[in-house]
C-alpha cells in the first residue's frame, strides 16, 4: 500500500508593513525605514565637533562668539544637507520651550527694560539651543550617532582634565578660604565641574572598565580641584541614578559605593576643598545666601510675568548690594525663570524640562539603562545652586533624554506588535 505524496507547503511572500503615514510612502518595509532614517555622515562629524568643544568654553578669548557656540552654527547649518531627518519630528518638549520664548519675548516688551542687546543675546542663544534640541532629539535616535557622540564626549572630558592637571592654560583662583581654585581657559569653575561631573557619569558606564576607571580618575582628580561643592553633588547624584541598574544589581552597587567613597575620600584630602566643605556648613554659599531671599521677594512683586529677561539681573545686583559687578543672577534656574518670566514663563519651561525626565525615565527600558537619567540628573543639579540655562551641556543632557526615551519606546512598541503577530 502506498502513500500518496502531502502537498507541499505555499512560499507566500510576506506581508508588506504597513504605517500609519500620509502620501506616496505609507507603505515601506522596516528596511526602508532604516535606510531612510540614517543620519548622513557629514551631519554626524559636525554634531560630534559640536558636543567635542563643549568642555572647552573660553570666556577669555579674542573672538566675539563663544566656541561651542560657534560649532552650533556649524552644526545647524550642517543640517541643511539632511533637513527631512533631522528635524522630521518635533519633540512635545521643543513646543513647550516655544512657548516659553513666546512668553520670554512678552515679558520683554512688557517690562520696557534698557539692556536690549543683552535680551536680544540671550533669545539668539535660546533659539540656538532650542535647535539643537529639536536636532540631536532625532538623530542622536540613531544608535550609531548616539555612541559617537557618547565617546566624543568621554574624550573631549578626558582631554579636558588632563590639560587642568598638567596645568595647560590653567586658571588658578585664590581663595579667602584658602587654596585655589584651578580650571583652564578662564572658565566658570561650576560650570567647569557639572561638565566634568557628566564626562565622569559618561566614562564609569564604558568598557573596557580598566580603561574606563583609568579615565575616570583623571577626571575625578580635575573635578576636585575644581573646589566646586555643587560640581561634587552633581557627580554624586549621577553615580546613585547608576546604582539603580536593573541588571547586575549586586555589582553595580558595590561599583557606585566604591566610587562615591574615593570621591569623598579625594575630596577631603583637599586642603582646599574641605574648606569650602566647613564654609558651606557654616551658612557661608558664596553670596547665594543673600541672592535666594532678594529673588524670592522679587517674584512676590511681579509673580505673572517678572521683571524681564536680564532686567531681573540688574535688579537683583541692585537689591544685594553687589560692588564687583553691576548684575547677579539668580543662581537657580527655577528662580531665574520666575524672577524674568514669572509665573506664565516657568509654566512652559517646566513643562519642558519635565518632559524630558520622562523621555530619560522611559529609556530605563532601553539599551542605555539608567544613563541617559543619571546623566540629566547630574546636569541639572548642577543648576539648582547655578542657572546655567543657556550652558550647551544642559542642552545636551535634554536632547539625550528625548532621543534616549523615544528610542526605548519605539522598541517596546515593536516588541509588542511582534510578540501579538506570532
Amino acid at each position: 500500500m502506498t502513500t500518496a505524496p502531502l502537498p507541499r507547503p505555499i512560499n507566500l511572500p510576506p506581508a508588506p508593513t504597513i504605517t500609519l503615514r500620509s502620501g506616496p510612502a505609507a507603505t515601506q518595509s522596516p528596511a526602508a525605514v532604516r535606510a531612510r532614517s540614517a543620519v548622513n555622515v557629514l551631519v554626524r562629524l559636525a554634531f560630534y565637533l559640536f558636543v567635542f568643544s563643549i568642555p572647552f568654553e573660553m570666556p577669555r578669548r579674542s573672538i566675539p562668539i563663544e566656541i561651542p557656540t560657534l560649532t552650533g552654527c556649524i552644526f545647524l547649518l550642517a543640517t541643511f544637507l539632511q533637513p527631512t531627518v533631522v528635524f522630521r519630528r518635533i519633540p512635545g518638549a521643543v513646543l513647550w520651550f516655544i512657548t516659553y520664548l513666546w512668553v520670554f519675548g512678552l515679558s520683554t516688551l512688557i517690562n520696557r527694560g534698557e539692556h536690549t542687546s543683552l535680551v536680544i543675546v540671550q533669545l539668539l542663544s535660546h533659539v540656538q539651543l532650542l535647535l539643537i534640541l529639536w536636532a540631536g532629539a532625532n538623530i542622536l535616535r540613531d544608535k550609531k550617532t548616539l555612541r559617537g557622540t557618547l565617546l566624543t564626549f568621554a574624550l573631549a572630558t578626558m582631554i579636558r582634565a588632563a590639560m587642568q592637571i598638567g596645568g595647560i592654560a590653567a586658571t588658578v583662583t585664590p581663595l579667602w578660604t584658602g587654596g585655589f581654585r584651578t580650571t583652564v581657559l578662564g572658565q566658570n569653575p561650576n560650570l567647569s565641574a557639572i561638565i566634568l561631573s557628566a564626562g565622569f557619569i559618561t566614562v564609569l558606564t564604558m568598557r573596557p572598565r580598566l580603561v574606563a576607571w583609568s579615565v575616570a580618575a583623571i577626571i575625578g582628580m580635575a573635578l576636585i580641584q575644581t573646589g566646586s561643592r555643587g560640581g561634587l553633588l552633581c557627580a554624586a547624584g549621577g553615580v546613585m541614578v547608576l546604582l539603580l541598574q536593573g541588571k547586575h544589581r549586586v555589582r553595580s552597587i558595590l561599583f557606585g559605593l566604591v566610587t562615591l567613597g574615593l570621591l569623598g575620600f579625594a575630596a577631603w584630602r583637599s586642603d582646599m576643598f574641605r574648606a569650602r566643605l566647613v564654609a558651606a556648613d557654616r551658612g557661608s554659599l558664596a553670596g547665594r545666601e543673600n541672592i535666594y531671599p532678594a529673588v524670592i521677594e522679587m517674584i512676590s512683586e511681579k509673580p505673572w510675568l517678572g521683571w524681564g529677561p536680564a532686567e531681573n539681573q540688574y535688579e537683583i545686583g541692585k537689591r544685594i548690594g553687589e560692588e564687583r559687578k553691576d548684575r547677579r543672577d539668580a543662581h537657580n534656574i527655577v528662580l531665574e525663570v520666575l524672577s524674568a518670566t514669572g509665573i506664565v514663563g516657568a509654566i512652559p519651561f517646566l513643562a519642558g524640562i519635565w518632559l524630558c525626565f520622562l523621555g530619560a525615565w522611559r529609556a530605563r527600558k532601553g539599551p542605555l539603562h539608567m544613563f541617559p537619567l543619571a546623566f540629566l540628573i547630574t546636569v541639572a543639579i548642577g543648576t539648582i545652586s547655578g542657572t546655567w540655562i543657556l550652558s550647551k551641556i544642559l542642552w545636551l543632557a535634554l536632547a539625550i533624554a528625548l532621543a534616549a526615551g523615544a528610542a526605548a519606546k519605539e522598541q517596546r512598541e515593536r516588541t509588542r506588535a511582534h510578540a501579538c503577530a506570532v
